[in-house]
């Protein structure tokens, strides 16, 4: 399953993170911190077969952000950032050139955001999102939870002759 997650107030909160690389220059050179419990939640879905994104309006380049979590020891399957979200949805109506993430343009299953109005955007387009508070100290398990809840019962009986993606 691809899973997408936000940056700016779902990862990295807007007041005191706790997460940041172990090395002193890895920390110079990346100085914002994640929300606690981001690199376990992240590493687990990686180690259970997830392919882990990030969905960010920010307009941090997609190296500095692969560069940033793998400094932490996550290693991302890929990154969109403001600048690709745009050249992504050029060729799409001006109703979908309008919202502001469009997980299906990178074939995202699933997006965790803190904005209420991305999960509007979700049920007005056809994406599914989990909106996660900001202030939620459970915020992993309610990750967790999700991704388990959206995952097919039985891969085998999938009947479009692809391979599962987990």
């Amino acid at each position: 399953m691809r899973v997408a997650f936000d940056l700016d107030g779902t990862l990295v909160p807007e007041t005191g993170g706790s997460e940041s690389a172990s090395f002193p220059l890895f920390r110079w050179l990346f100085p914002e911190q994640l929300r606690v419990g981001t690199v376990a939640l992240l590493r687990g879905l990686v180690r259970d077969g997830h392919d882990v994104w990030i969905y960010t309006t920010s307009m941090r380049s997609p190296r500095y952000i692969r560069w940033w979590f793998r400094s932490v020891g996550v290693r991302l399957g890929g990154v969109v950032n403001r600048e690709r979200h745009v050249a992504a949805l050029s060729d799409h109506s001006p109703q979908v050139q309008s919202v502001s993430k469009f997980p299906p343009a990178f074939s995202i299953d699933l997006l965790i955001d803190d904005l209420p109005g991305v999960a509007l955007e979700g049920q007005r387009h056809g994406f599914d999102v989990l909106v996660v508070d900001p202030n939620d100290a459970d915020w992993t398990e309610q990750v967790g939870t999700a991704v388990k809840s959206r995952m097919p019962s039985n891969p085998a009986l999938q009947t479009d002759g692809a391979s599962p993606r987990r």
